[in-house]
């Protein structure tokens, strides 16, 4: 999708995913990111208006927020500097580009962990992606996903709570343990549920989701 299309979503003064971060992404970091001493690096890609980076960085992780909108990447600075003032702004790298052709600076084995939160992507794009995540982990680094299920399209739950209209850019548990299984990793949580979203006003209404939290071996 062409970046303009989210440039004018996100340039409205309201946050229209809201301004709270994702049930399933707050949930994981306190389960197993909040306690890195001194913080870990995460990559947010497919970012959007910053909701994910603003808790993040609030709870004191250096994120770098990757997403093709400008817009987008203006309104997350905002939300991090009202959540959190100048120290969270400070563990903030905002990063204009494609996701699918980026790479952290640091190189493989760099980041602690991956966030992909409602982050849709075509079909054909998806195991060079998620094998490009796993090589940027450092040894023991998490990838924290949720995704629109293709339920979301097929029981019409996109009519309230929003996702793409291509069902194949949503994604199945299965393909995830596909794509990950031979990785050198575990999954440490796996599931596909529905439940009420209230993430502002376009993901507000039933939703059909997968969720997923994969750790790296420490070994690697």
């Amino acid at each position: 999708m062409d970046a303009s299309v989210w440039d004018k979503k996100y340039s409205e003064e309201e946050f229209v995913y809201g301004q709270e971060p994702n049930v399933h992404v707050r949930q994981a970091a306190e389960r197993y990111l909040n306690q890195v001493p001194g913080g870990a690096l995460v990559v947010e890609l497919a970012s959007g208006e910053g909701r994910n980076v603003a808790y993040l960085a609030a709870a004191g992780h250096r994120v770098i927020a990757v997403d093709f909108s400008q817009a987008g990447l203006d309104k997350t600075m905002a939300l991090v500097a009202g959540r959190g003032g100048g120290s969270a702004t400070a563990r903030v790298t905002p990063v204009l580009a494609d996701m699918t052709a980026w790479a952290p600076p640091g190189g493989p084995g760099s980041v602690d962990a991956v966030v992909l939160s409602f982050c849709h992507m075509r079909a054909a794009d998806r195991p060079r992606v998620m094998a490009a995540v796993v090589e940027w982990l450092k040894p023991g680094g998490l990838l924290i996903q949720e995704v629109f299920h293709p339920s979301q399209v097929h029981k019409g739950y996109r009519e309230t709570s929003g996702g793409p209209h291509d069902p194949t850019m949503m994604v199945e548990l299965q393909e995830l343990r596909s794509q990950l299984g031979d990785k050198g990793g575990e999954e440490l949580e796996g599931e596909e549920l529905e439940y009420v979203l209230e993430e502002g006003k376009l993901h507000n209404g039933m939703g059909a989701v997968t969720r997923y939290v994969w750790r790296k071996d420490p070994a690697q």
